[in-house]
């Protein structure tokens, strides 16, 4: 059956289902932010969507598609963390620090993984 939006039921089911479906993409968000390994998860994959870089690449038409490229993948983690932002915002706060953290003990292991090459 084509939807009418002309029919009142049609409408209110339709404008049931859409907010069901927003409920249940904010709780999606929250189940994944809540654990380590989903904030671990999603502040790779925001790494990977470049959201703080610049997105400007001299050059061509080749470069042209590929600044075009970065801007489709920059918007989909603006989006994603939009969405983290909107419904589970100490947890974006908390994703950040421990990814700090993860960065500062990496840093570190390096260092002394370094210094026993040149000690040794």
């Amino acid at each position: 059956m084509a939807h009418d939006i002309n029919d009142a039921k049609q409408v209110r089911d339709a404008e049931k289902r859409e907010k069901l479906q927003l409920e249940q993409a904010a709780d999606d968000v929250r189940a994944v932010m809540v654990t380590e390994q989903g904030r671990r998860f999603v502040n790779g994959l925001l790494g990977l969507c470049d959201i703080r870089a610049d997105g400007y690449v001299p050059g061509g038409p080749e470069a042209q598609r590929h600044q075009d490229y970065m801007a489709g993948r920059r918007s989909i983690g603006i989006e994603v963390l939009g969405q983290i932002e909107q419904h589970a915002p100490q947890q974006t706060e908390l994703m950040t620090a421990e990814a700090r953290a993860a960065a500062a003990e990496k840093q570190l292991a390096d260092e002394l993984a370094a210094q026993e090459q040149d000690d040794g």
